[in-house]
């Protein structure tokens, strides 16, 4: 992307001029937000007599989308007062306190992070208050939006805005280093999210002080922006046979020799569903798998007696196989097991200095590393699988036993992984979308992250984290 979106004419900046766009069959957007009657005070863009009060919440693995939240939140802070917070810093409760909240986080598997989603399946309603979403991302940007609008609209939030930000891969394992997208965002993408932070604010302004019509539809249909679209791996232009014969005809699964997900056994999709241990699950106290499944999938009504005796019975109907499956990481009970390739995180208790380092524990953004017996330490079932605990240990002590299995295939050569993504991030290059800062011939083909010797693998820098929250 160049410079500000209005040199550049990107489609998601100024949303006013929005002609008629289906709106997605999830839902109409909500009424405008309003405390009691709209009388004088609602003209002036307040809510209920006092100033309007906003909030910037992001989840940023590594940084990238901490910068770009900080920028929203300078541009929002120059219209009415607006906090900041990582999701880790901030109770879902206290967010209705909040009159307009933005909130973003980066791409992973396709979709929004899985603690984001979860967040806001523990917000409390937020009838058709503002709401505006940004993310970060690598070469894929898509389904992003399309994702995270669905919980949004259970808030009943009204979606009032939206942007996107290229940014690095420090710690997705399988990636060259330096990337293709690596030095994003930079401070022209800064100033860019400063800017849209400003006018969404503006604009929320507006809605409170009665402009109903500056809440935009919702982009559907063949030509809407990939970030609005549903799916995945199916929005790029692949041609399945760059991917290596081991990928033809689908993922080995079943049958292929592996089971359990070990060596070579990327699952057939067809084949396999979530396994439900009643064992383990405290339904009906707990329906958060039911909750924050992006298809609604599970049922809960269809549990037998006969299902509770063999905990092997499905409660799923309807199923898509999520790559990385939202119920297994929304269950807290290691109730939800789903049979994938995955990676394996072991720790050595003879180099890990706890409890006088705990960064695994502390960026874990499931909180799924467990040290409640320290001389065997255990990493639960929602583990989202970003192994941001093996990149940023300073000591080298988690290490990953199948790494070659889970990311070689994924990380073949430039003429296969990345063929894909590298002629999306060409198109997006020539219409505007993309401002390359790593050159193609500077990119690290044969230096990938998973390779990196280095302990660690990656740093955190928390001044790039905009942490605080006023009172």
């Amino acid at each position: 992307m160049n410079l500000i979106h209005s040199l550049i004419g990107r489609r998601r900046f100024l949303l006013t001029s929005l002609t008629s766009i289906a709106t997605l069959g999830l839902g109409r957007k909500a009424a405008p937000f309003s405390h009691g009657s709209a009388g004088a005070s609602e003209k002036h863009g307040t809510a209920g007599g006092r100033p309007l009060k906003g909030i910037v919440l992001y989840y940023s693995a590594t940084g990238s989308t901490g910068k770009i939240a900080g920028a929203i939140h300078r541009g929002m802070k120059s219209v009415f007062q607006c906090d900041v917070a990582p999701l880790k810093k901030i109770d879902p409760v206290e967010t209705a306190g909040y009159d307009v909240v933005a909130i973003g986080g980066p791409i992973w598997y396709y979709r929004e992070t899985a603690n984001l989603r979860l967040f806001i399946n523990r917000m409390p309603l937020m009838t058709g208050k503002p709401c505006i979403l940004f993310c970060t991302h690598g070469t894929q940007p898509s389904s992003f939006f399309n994702s995270l609008y669905q919980p949004l609209i259970k808030k009943a939030f009204n979606v009032i805005g939206w942007n996107d930000w290229y940014g690095g891969a420090s710690h997705v394992l399988h990636m060259p280093s330096p990337y293709v997208t690596d030095g994003h965002p930079d401070e022209i993408d800064l100033q860019e999210a400063e800017a849209f932070g400003k006018e969404m604010a503006e604009r929320a302004r507006r809605i409170y002080a009665g402009e109903k019509d500056l809440i935009p539809d919702i982009p559907s249909g063949p030509d809407a922006d990939p970030l609005w679209l549903k799916g995945g791996m199916d929005l790029m232009d692949i041609d399945m046979s760059v991917l290596g014969a081991e990928m033809e005809g689908g993922m080995p699964g079943p049958g292929s020799g592996v089971e359990d997900g070990g060596p070579g056994g990327m699952m057939n999709y067809a084949d396999e569903i979530p396994k439900i241990d009643m064992t383990k699950c405290i339904y009906p106290r707990c329906t958060a798998c039911a909750d924050n499944c992006v298809e609604g999938a599970i049922d809960f009504s269809r549990l037998t007696p006969a299902a509770l005796v063999s905990g092997s019975s499905i409660l799923v109907e309807g199923c898509i196989h999520c790559q990385q499956p939202m119920c297994e990481r929304a269950c807290v009970y290691d109730a939800i097991t789903y049979r994938q390739m995955k990676t394996k995180h072991v720790y050595d208790m003879t180099k890990c200095t706890y409890p006088k380092c705990t960064l695994c524990i502390d960026n874990c953004p499931m909180d799924s590393i467990d040290f409640s017996q320290p001389e065997k330490p255990v990493v639960h079932n929602n583990c989202e699988g970003c192994d941001l605990c093996w990149c940023i240990c300073p000591e080298d002590a988690i290490s990953i036993p199948n790494i070659d299995e889970t990311h070689a295939l994924l990380a073949n050569s430039e003429t296969s992984w990345d063929s894909p993504f590298l002629a999306n991030l060409n198109r997006a290059e020539k219409t505007g979308r993309f401002r390359r800062i790593v050159p193609i011939d500077k990119v690290g083909w044969g230096n990938l992250v998973y390779k990196n010797p280095n302990a660690p693998r990656v740093i955190l820098h928390e001044g790039d984290y905009p942490y605080e929250v006023t009172d």
